[in-house]
């Protein structure tokens, strides 16, 4: 992973509804209602959920019709910034893991 990803910014990333994002309910994508392979977008108040490039592509075009780059996949948890085409390790998505880890146990 990158860790230096410029377009995170100086802010916290948090779910704010994350007690409805657990292991073995994954949100529908809001453009297909795929459950597989999801995406939550992180930009400040955005709640799009999208499928992954291997699905039908919904997160990407998020991005590209937005420009919102920073997404956690629900499958793994893994953060990914389409700008850096990087997946992204910071201090600032460590209190983000924190929370999903209270939710899903």
């Amino acid at each position: 992973p990158k860790y230096d990803c410029p377009h995170l910014g100086d802010r916290a990333y948090v779910l704010l509804q994350s007690s409805q994002y657990d292991d073995k309910h994954q949100p529908p994508c809001v453009d297909c209602s795929k459950t597989q392979e999801n995406w939550a977008c992180l930009h400040e108040n955005c709640n799009y959920i999208g499928c992954s490039r291997y699905q039908q592509k919904h997160m990407l075009n998020h991005h590209e019709s937005t420009g919102h780059n920073i997404c956690l996949s629900f499958s793994d948890r893994s953060v990914f910034c389409y700008a850096c085409d990087s997946y992204i390790d910071s201090p600032q998505l460590h209190s983000l893991n924190r929370q999903l880890n209270r939710v899903s146990h």
